[in-house]
């Protein structure tokens, strides 16, 4: 009875062992993408993102990614407080850049996704006659730009109005500094400002592209940004943090991206 005994509890620490390893993912190479993760990304990222999320959870059961969308500004201000995110994927570098100097990053899983490309979008049919950054500055006009302190495409508009040397003008106009680029998009829908600088992908694939129209600035004009995206040192789930990571920058997730209007770094 005693050696009947000593087998049975044998059995059982045998199967606890083996339950602990596969939890761990020694027998499965560590490629096991289950639990939670909490992403930062950027307001603009929204439609793109939600669609990600959606394709990794259905590939991968009893995964549930929650993002947290805000302005670069609010999302560095939630990391720096807060100090729980395990991924992060901002509108700009320069949130990269604060973030990795106060040592929020794990550098080696930096990397560029796709650019964000700045663009002037005005109401259908272009009832003021804009088709320059030039033309911005003209005196009566309404203008929308991002929060120049914590928007990507804030501050990405002053770079390109420094660069035409009409800022002070453009500045006279703008009558609202919106806290995100959908907001700006909104604005420029409802009739509520004559022009807007903008991200292309909102202009392009966003709600209510039909009631605006696209004028792209040229190349040697504009401040091109880039998203990125980075585990953070507070990840609880490096595992699943990795394997999120490397989906949304794989060719499927890189279609997801192009799908609503995003260009590959590639």
């Amino acid at each position: 009875m005693e050696s009947k005994n000593i087998a049975i509890i044998a059995i059982v620490a045998i199967i606890i062992i083996v339950a602990g390893l596969y939890a761990s993912g020694i027998f499965t190479g560590g490629n096991s993408a289950e639990g939670n993760l909490t992403v930062l990304a950027g307001a603009g990222t929204i439609l793109a993102m939600d669609d990600l999320k959606a394709s990794f959870e259905e590939k991968n059961p009893g995964t549930t990614i929650n993002i947290q969308y805000g302005n670069s500004g609010e999302l560095f201000s939630t990391l720096n407080t807060q100090k729980s995110a395990d991924m992060v994927i901002p509108g700009d570098l320069t949130f990269m850049e604060k973030a990795e100097s106060k040592g929020y990053l794990e550098n080696d899983t930096i990397k560029p996704i796709v650019y964000h490309i700045p663009v002037i979008a005005v109401p259908k049919g272009n009832p003021k006659n804009i088709t320059s950054l030039k033309d911005l500055g003209n005196p009566g006009l309404k203008i929308g730009l991002g929060d120049i302190n914590g928007t990507a495409v804030g501050k990405q508009s002053i770079k390109i109005l420094n660069k035409t040397g009409n800022l002070n003008a453009v500045k006279n106009n703008v009558v609202v500094y919106a806290p995100t680029v959908n907001q700006l998009m909104t604005y420029i829908t409802s009739g509520q400002v004559d022009a807007v600088i903008l991200m292309e992908e909102i202009a392009t694939t966003g709600k209510g592209q039909d009631k605006i129209e696209v004028i792209k600035i040229p190349e040697d004009q504009n401040a091109i940004a880039t998203i990125g995206v980075s585990l953070t040192v507070f990840t609880q789930n490096k595992n699943l943090a990795t394997q999120f990571e490397d989906y949304i920058t794989s060719t499927e997730g890189l279609e997801i991206w192009k799908k609503h209007g995003f260009k590959p770094v590639q």
